[in-house]
């Protein structure tokens, strides 16, 4: 699912993302929390043809409306992103697959600036784990 408008949660709450226009232009990947390996399994099986990712949004109010369906892939690249942010640091680090990826680069790609990114991903915690669900060939 992408976000039509950015969440409740946000500055800028019922705002609109443009994530449907910026998908696979400006909007390379989508990043997601893997527990439990959730999403190592999920690609495996689109990358093997056992499955489809399809990407979606919310024609209403999320969990409350219908979807509609806005891309499918049948190939994706999965990598592992790690990031930190703490009030002593001016910009949040990020790792992927183990290297050091710049915080702009990563909220660009991912379709948001960077204010908005930083609000999206640490409005709870200092930390996100996760991964990056890649839907062009583009690789960090």
């Amino acid at each position: 699912m992408l976000s039509r408008e950015f969440p409740k949660t946000h500055s800028r709450s019922g705002e609109p993302t443009g994530f449907r226009r910026k998908l696979s232009r400006e909007k390379l990947h989508t990043m997601r929390g893997n527990k439990n390996g959730w999403w190592d399994r999920c690609a495996r099986e689109i990358n093997e043809g056992k499955a489809i990712l399809s990407v979606r949004q919310w024609l209403g109010k999320p969990y409350r409306s219908r979807q509609m369906e806005i891309a499918r892939y049948t190939r994706v690249g999965l990598q592992h992103v790690s990031m930190s942010y703490s009030s002593d640091m001016p910009l949040p680090t990020a790792y992927v697959d183990g290297k050091y990826v710049s915080i702009y680069e990563l909220a660009q790609n991912d379709g948001l600036e960077l204010p908005d990114f930083i609000e999206w991903f640490f409005t709870k915690d200092n930390v996100f784990d996760g991964v990056i669900i890649q839907l062009t060939d583009f690789k960090y």
